[in-house]
């Protein structure tokens, strides 16, 4: 995906979570993060954007951002710093160096497709809270599916000691383009993306297959098709989200 897609997505994305916000209530509790509610989400997510701009500005590790008041207007909150990022990522030169705490390569390019991802799961956790999520653009899906095998399992791995499972997992999505067979590689993960056998398999929509990855609980999930080693499959589904 280019840029200009992603921050297309962050756009719309903050849009979205900012009118989670205004419907509320903003102690209605979240599902996917246990002893969260609404604003404590939007906390979280507000201070991710604020810490990336000043990491994508001073290709720096930042200092910590400081959490907002209680009663902060958190709709507006988060539309300012989803503002800001947006536009600190715009200017971002893609093949520059860069520093981020994620285990590939520090250029520029990893920061628009971070935080898409992040807001767009976030997003769907904050309208989940207060009604019905609005779906997650089935490309955008496919390509988080991407980010986590190359991003988070890794970043995992390091920060948590991870053992990865022994059997290779094979991830294909059905309604648009999206293979991968991932498998132990040593300390490591050798990701393949192209159609491959696996000792277990996970086929579906994208937007299902990611939300299940992130541990997300979603009806979306009876859309699932699991084939194969059933230990093999419960074993990377099994892994924690970020």
């Amino acid at each position: 995906m280019i840029t200009e897609a992603y921050l297309d997505h962050i756009r719309a994305d903050v849009d979205r979570f900012a009118a989670a916000l205004e419907r509320g209530p903003v102690d209605a509790p979240v599902a996917a993060c246990p002893g969260w509610d609404l604003a404590r989400l939007a906390a979280h997510l507000g201070v991710v954007h604020r810490w990336a701009r000043r990491a994508v500005l001073d290709a720096a590790p930042p200092e910590a951002i400081p959490r907002p008041e209680p009663d902060t207007d958190w709709a507006a909150w988060i539309r300012e710093g989803g503002e800001a990022l947006v536009e600190a990522l715009a200017s971002v030169d893609l093949d520059a160096p860069t520093w981020h705490p994620f285990p590939v390569a520090r250029v520029g390019r990893v920061w628009p497709r971070r935080q898409a991802h992040e807001t767009v799961v976030h997003r769907w956790d904050a309208e989940a809270a207060v009604g019905s999520p609005s779906p997650i653009d089935p490309e955008l899906a496919s390509d988080g599916i991407d980010e986590y095998f190359e991003i988070a399992v890794p970043r995992l791995g390091v920060r948590e000691q991870l053992d990865l499972p022994a059997g290779s997992f094979h991830v294909h999505c059905t309604d648009v383009a999206g293979e991968w067979l991932v498998e132990r590689d040593g300390d490591g993960l050798r990701v393949v993306r192209e159609h491959a056998k696996g000792d277990a398999a996970l086929r579906g929509p994208a937007e299902a297959i990611l939300l299940r990855l992130w541990n997300r609980d979603t009806p979306r999930a009876g859309e699932l098709d699991h084939v194969g080693d059933p230990a093999v499959a419960a074993a990377w589904l099994a892994i924690p989200g970020m």
